[in-house]
């Protein structure tokens, strides 16, 4: 079955995926014109009742059930020249009150073309006719009949989905009065429980057996049940013989289409043909129109939409030559809505690119089945519509980039496009030379680096060796504590929202040494240490004293003028361990080590 649909799809997938988007399936017509096949059989000689014919009306002999049989048949519609197979599938029942009425009615064929050139396969359906008018329980036996026909069409759809292009599990069933009996009963009755007791050994009469019970493909090949309830329904002035069939949010989902000025089936509750009540031995059950299941399938949460009229009579869908323009819409739309739209999607991946990187994968989140990609302002690497994930390369010269995606379902209905603007920005730059700097405490790197688009600047400092320089920084703020007289490298990285990385490489050159040196008894020390300075100098000289990580414990100033001074550093009360000290001049640093025992 899977492959049989990717070789329908690929086709499409060979016109549309580079150049356009697929037809907006279900929500508008997408052929003019739809192909027909007549008198597809599916179910064979079932069981039924002999009927008086009353002026045209089949009224049923309930006594003799099951002495006679009948065929029934389906006419199919589909969109002309189409290749895909995972269809939906529409089955309509005509009215008649039960009595009379024909798969050939007007407005089923007008149903029928309607949602087929919106790209369902529909049918019209028989079903078997003749029902006893004077008697309230044995009425419902043709209703239950009815129902049972109607999953046995359902059936048929379900077991030949390959040979019909339809997808098994979007089969939808539909009917205008008597029809819309049949369409609701055989989704909301759906237990055996719920079965009329009319419908049983009734007074003597025969069984009409279980909802699946009669009519043609029971089981699939491996001998495993075919369902015959719907995925979902729509009905025209049709109503429910309980309305407590309508149990929760399990129920299928169902669009009612009723007007408040129906004549023949009540818009709220009441017997049917009320006109004709006074009539002498005519006796129908109250049943429950449209406006009553509203009412309950809000109450217990089922999926419903009811769309009411004042003043189209009973034929709600049909004004006698030709369909209201509202129906084949709104029709469409719910099952749009409640079975055949795919999940919303966003496009996953970076909105910020960063110039030399202009390469990048986006995904579409949620699962949809085809894929339309589209972009602007740059060109796909790699593209398939059957995968939610594209390479983009995008334009550094263009002024507008944009991606763009639309998801299709299984069925392929069009969902809601997701876009995603994207800005391609340039390196950060270098704006002060950081070779002039000569103080390297609380050094400001916003005043050596800007962004050109004007995104907050981040930085990532290291040392070549921390042995020689320790880097403390924060934020945008950095401060370098060297720690020998000789060359090291401080590297940069300047990183913007766009994950542009500027590297800069900032060397901190050896100082010529000074004319002095410096002698440190004892070392090892225990508690005191003298620094004793010898050789030429002038102006002041600093002394700093550090712990091994880098951070100054204290400072000392030297300003004689004379051949040598000795200096008295205080390590009674530090731990043991590697200490340094700095000794600076004018002409340069010397560093020392000092071990603390």
């Amino acid at each position: 079955m899977k492959k049989n649909f990717l070789s329908g799809l690929l086709c499409l997938c060979a016109f549309h995926a580079f150049s356009q988007q697929l037809p907006n399936r279900y929500l508008e017509e997408t052929t003019p014109t739809v192909q027909v096949t007549k008198d597809v059989v599916f179910s064979n000689n079932i069981p039924t009742v002999k009927s008086t014919n009353l002026f045209g009306n089949k009224l049923a002999n309930e006594d003799s059930y099951g002495q006679v049989t009948a065929t029934l048949k389906m006419d199919i519609y589909r969109p002309s020249n189409d290749n895909l197979n995972k269809r939906p599938v529409i089955i309509f029942a005509f009215g008649g009150g039960f009595v009379n009425g024909s798969r050939t009615e007007a407005s089923m064929v007008k149903l029928c073309q309607a949602f087929a050139k919106r790209g369902y396969v529909t049918a019209t359906i028989d079903y078997r006719l003749g029902m006893n008018i004077g008697d309230k329980e044995l009425s419902k036996r043709a209703v239950y009949r009815a129902l049972q026909d109607g999953r046995s069409a359902v059936r048929f759809f379900r077991k030949n989905a390959d040979a019909y292009g339809v997808d098994a599990n979007q089969i939808f069933i539909s009917g205008h009065s008597a029809g819309a009996f049949l369409a609701y009963q055989s989704v909301y009755l759906d237990k055996d429980s719920e079965r009329p007791a009319s419908t049983r050994n009734y007074l003597g009469r025969a069984d009409l057996g279980g909802i699946e019970s009669i009519g043609d493909n029971k089981t699939y090949t491996d001998g495993s049940l075919v369902s015959g309830k719907a995925n979902a329904v729509m009905g025209f002035a049709g109503a429910l013989g309980d309305v407590n069939y309508i149990e929760g949010s399990s129920d299928v989902a169902g669009v009612y289409f009723h007007s408040s000025d129906d004549n023949t089936v009540p818009y709220n509750s009441g017997e049917p043909f009320s006109s004709l009540s006074w009539l002498p031995g005519f006796n129908l059950p109250t049943v429950y129109g449209s406006n009553q299941m509203n009412t309950r399938a809000g109450n217990v949460g089922a999926s419903r939409t009811f769309y009411p009229y004042t003043n189209r009579g009973h034929g709600v869908h049909y004004n006698g030559s030709s369909l209201y323009s509202d129906i084949a819409p709104r029709g469409s739309q719910f099952f749009y809505d409640n079975r055949l739209k795919p999940s919303n999607v966003t496009i996953s991946g970076s909105s910020s690119v960063c110039a030399t990187c202009p390469s990048q994968v986006y995904t579409a989140t949620n699962s949809a089945y085809y894929y339309d990609w589209q972009i602007v302002g740059g060109t796909f690497v790699t593209r398939d519509p059957l995968s939610n994930s594209v390479t983009v390369q995008w334009t550094s010269s263009a002024t507008i980039r944009k991606l763009t995606v639309t998801p299709y379902s299984r069925q392929l209905g069009r969902g809601v496009a997701a876009n995603l603007d994207v800005n391609v920005n340039r390196l950060p730059i270098a704006k002060n030379n950081l070779d002039a700097i000569t103080d390297f405490t609380n050094i400001d790197l916003n005043n050596y680096f800007s962004d050109p688009e004007g995104q907050v600047l981040s930085y990532k400092i290291t040392s070549s060796s921390d042995a020689l320089a320790k880097v403390n920084q924060s934020n945008n703020m950095l401060t370098i504590n060297r720690m020998a007289n000789t060359n090291t490298d401080i590297t940069i990285e300047v990183t913007d929202g766009s994950n542009c990385t500027l590297i800069k490489t900032l060397r901190l050159q050896q100082n010529n040494q000074p004319e002095i040196t410096a002698n440190i008894s004892p070392n090892p020390v225990i508690d005191n240490a003298t620094v004793v300075l010898n050789g030429n100098y002038n102006g002041n000289i600093i002394l700093q004293l550090y712990t091994a990580e880098g951070f100054l414990i204290t400072e000392k100033s030297v300003s004689e003028k004379e051949s040598h001074a000795s200096i008295q550093l205080p390590l009674e009360s530090k731990k043991q361990g590697i200490y340094y000290v700095k000794i600076i001049s004018e002409n340069g640093e010397i560093v020392k080590r000092i071990i603390k025992n």
